[in-house]
């Protein structure tokens, strides 16, 4: 375990670092370097009270709980109380495979986003806004990106839980001077400020960034992999790469008004469909989207194998993708094709191509009124 899970280290040396007041940001650190934010370092703080051998054990449970928590949640989005098809959780964690095996070997912070992301679902459902709004801030300290939900709070008018999130991010941004003292903590938030600005450029075209911006700047910009269509700016590229991103929120802002025309919905949760996109953009809109943090997609893939089973696979188009998807995901890995083909795919962006393919399926099933 000590081997694998390499980005454990940084959260670990950052909650060490908590108890002796040190520094977060240090470019020392290389590529481990801590790219969260100075309260996240608080709130993991207790594992540094443990040897880094226990506190991988502890790290390892807790990821195990939130997936657990995740693959609950998302069901119960999809069917209520109603039990789940034959093979339901098996086929997903097989079409996730990927992403959750790179999540929990390298020790990543994913799963537990996606707990708070689902808790504030949870809790926004019921009416309670204030812890609502709490649980979108903590993911927030972990992701900025998943202020993407704040976005369409806005859009939907839900203005107090807006505020209570601003609230608390500003809140959680100022408890560490309450150790690090006022003055130090501005430091850190400015350190924490050029770490996301410095470190994030130098990797936007690294074969296992499958992003939107890689995409966009390993086929338009000359890169080491001689993948590149076209050599364009990297500015025009850029302003491609934004224009992009807002084609694909107004395609959800579109598809959240046919929800209205919905006739019969076959999900539980009538805006099941929109919160799975919301966290597919958390990772596709992101600079660096790992291979493991599409994690994030569990929902929209539940989503759609519930449909497929559901229908007795009569939607040829949706079953097709969801094949194609497989094959370029999960089937196309180093353990199976080889490093060589493996390694092809990460610069061809098959995960980004899949990652287009789940969001033209709920498209589809947005659009044919079923969902």
């Amino acid at each position: 375990m000590r081997k694998s899970m390499n980005d454990f280290r940084v959260v670990h040396r950052a909650a060490t670092r908590v108890w002796h007041t040190e520094n977060l940001y240090d470019f020392a650190d290389g590529h481990y370097l801590y790219k969260y934010s100075p309260f996240f370092a608080i709130l993991v703080a207790p594992l540094g009270l443990f040897s880094f051998k226990l506190g991988e054990v502890i790290w390892l449970l807790g990821m195990c709980l939130c997936l657990a928590f995740t693959l609950n949640q998302s069901k119960k989005m999809i069917l209520g109380d109603k039990p789940p098809p034959p093979y339901f959780y098996l086929l997903t964690i097989l079409f996730t495979s990927k992403f959750l095996a790179r999540e929990i070997t390298l020790g990543q912070t994913d799963l537990l986003m996606l707990l708070f992301i689902f808790l504030f679902i949870s809790l926004l459902d019921r009416g309670k806004e204030f812890w609502s709004g709490l649980f979108l801030s903590l993911s927030i300290m972990i992701k900025p990106v998943s202020l993407i939900f704040a976005l369409y709070l806005l859009y939907k008018k839900r203005y107090k839980t807006v505020g209570y999130t601003i609230i608390d991010c500003i809140i959680f941004l100022f408890i560490p001077a309450i150790l690090y003292g006022f003055s130090t903590n501005l430091s850190l938030l400015s350190g924490w400020k050029t770490v996301m600005s410095v470190s994030s450029p130098p990797l936007l075209a690294v074969d296992l960034n499958q992003s939107l911006f890689a995409f966009f700047f390993r086929f338009l910009t000359p890169t080491i992999q001689n993948v590149n269509l076209l050599s364009i700016n990297h500015t025009i590229v850029s302003w491609l790469i934004y224009a992009t991103i807002l084609c694909l929120f107004l395609l959800f802002v579109f598809l959240n008004r046919r929800s209205k025309l919905v006739e019969k919905n076959l999900m539980y949760h009538p805006e099941c469909i929109e919160y799975s996109i919301l966290l597919i953009f958390i990772t596709l809109f992101s600079p660096l989207g790992w291979v493991q943090n599409y994690s994030s997609s569990i929902l929209a893939i539940m989503i759609l194998l519930y449909y497929v089973l559901e229908t007795k696979f009569k939607d040829e188009f949706i079953f097709g993708m969801l094949i194609l998807f497989f094959i370029l995901v999960d089937v196309i890995n180093f353990e199976i094709v080889g490093r060589r083909l493996n390694d092809l795919s990460l610069y061809l962006s098959f995960l980004t191509w899949g990652t287009f393919i789940l969001i033209a399926c709920l498209s589809k099933l947005r659009l044919s009124k079923i969902a």
